[in-house]
């Protein structure tokens, strides 16, 4: 389990992330949804250790963050990881070469399911395709916890659909995953907890199926009622 526990987050003079606790277990899906500039996509690089918290602990199956850790984190961020020049191939190659635990099976595996070719030029790729790549490449890591950053963002419907099979599929089966979002209605059917960022600190932390249940609302719904509240300030 990787576990967040009050953490904060300044830059400069301004407090992006203040006292933000939550929990992304093993054989789950949760979602950080929020409006874009949030802080969802900070709490991904923290995790990463790309910028450290002002305060608060991290922790990594009950350890403190250090680099072997990292073995176990697999991050797809939103921008583009690898080089335009070069090709899926090449991709896949350097990955390969520096990760110990790259997967070839379950790259080639992926590479079928994606509709992709390795002599496919990423500069020649639309951003679907793109995303599909940055995906491929995150997945084919043996890595028990999965860190995906706005998969869904820019790409079409043909690819929305892909990403989302191989998110329900078993390639995330035992992992911890976490994907962040800012349109809950593109992941509402895959995740089991939602993360609601509000003006940087976690407003509530949904149990899908519970809460729905429990509320006779639907998620989507309780995210109306945030945004609407957001608004009102």
């Amino acid at each position: 389990m990787i576990k967040l526990s009050n953490v904060t987050k300044r830059f400069g003079r301004k407090w992006v992330l203040k006292e933000i606790s939550f929990q992304i277990p093993k054989k789950q899906i949760t979602c950080l949804v929020g409006r874009n500039g949030v802080g969802k996509t900070t709490i991904m690089n923290m995790i990463m250790g790309l910028t450290h918290p002002t305060k608060g602990n991290i922790t990594i199956d009950g350890e403190r963050i250090h680099s072997s850790l990292y073995d176990n984190i697999s991050y797809v961020p939103d921008q583009a990881t690898m080089l335009n020049q070069m090709t899926v191939g090449d991709a896949m190659d350097f990955m390969r070469g520096f990760y110990k635990n790259w997967n070839d099976e379950q790259a080639l595996e992926l590479l079928y399911l994606f509709s992709l070719h390795k002599s496919d030029r990423i500069q020649a790729l639309s951003k679907g395709a793109r995303k599909k790549v940055d995906i491929l490449l995150g997945l084919s890591m043996d890595a028990e916890y999965i860190l995906l950053d706005e998969p869904f963002s820019g790409v079409d419907p043909n690819s929305r659909k892909q990403i989302i099979d191989v998110c329900t599929g078993h390639f995330m089966e035992n992992r911890g995953i976490l994907i962040s979002t800012h349109d809950m209605l593109e992941v509402e059917h895959i995740v089991n907890r939602a993360v609601m960022i509000e003006d940087g600190m976690v407003h509530r932390v949904l149990e899908i199926e519970e809460d729905e249940e429990t509320e006779k609302k639907t998620i989507i719904d309780m995210l109306k009622e945030v945004d609407a509240h957001a608004e009102r300030k």
